[in-house]
């Protein structure tokens, strides 16, 4: 039993020889993530998907809203809702940019820096032990190779 089985048991054991789509493999790897950030981000008030906003934004860094969306490649509105629950748990601010009134900038606060340093090392842990499961070599193709498949879906 893997650590992280241990420690975020999933619901079913899979078996080593099972085959499936590739579509199948994303899913159960997703769904491990999500248990093991749900258990991670919890005492911080966070839930799973909010640690890619505050690991986006850099400390002492100010970003026009849409420009944070365009990183992470998540449309305006979910930004917009995720950033809301950010603020009012004091990790982000928001204020009207001065050189465009319709445009808000977006910042880490002091909490949220703060944070921020203790979700990095939450998902420094999650890829530490997903590299555990392949050679160097391994992990920088399949790295490759879903890039290269994430890029042709926005050609």
């Amino acid at each position: 039993m893997s650590g992280l089985e241990r420690d975020y048991p999933m619901h079913a054991k899979i078996p080593e020889d099972s085959k499936g789509s590739f579509g199948l493999w994303i899913s159960i790897i997703n769904r491990s993530a999500q248990s093991y950030f749900y258990h991670k981000l919890e005492p911080f008030g966070l839930g799973t998907g909010q640690q890619a906003y505050l690991l986006a934004l850099l400390p002492g860094e100010e970003i026009v809203q849409d420009q944070l969306a365009q990183r992470l490649q998540i449309d305006r509105a979910n930004v917009t809702r995720a950033l809301g629950s950010l603020i009012k748990s004091g990790y982000v601010q928001r204020r009207i940019s001065p050189e465009d009134r319709r445009a808000r900038l977006v910042s880490l606060t002091e909490k949220g820096t703060e944070v921020r340093r203790e979700v990095e090392g939450i998902a420094s842990q999650w890829i530490e032990t997903l590299q555990k499961a392949v050679s160097a070599d391994e992990w920088n193709q399949s790295e490759q190779t879903l890039r290269k498949i994430a890029l042709s879906l926005h050609e």
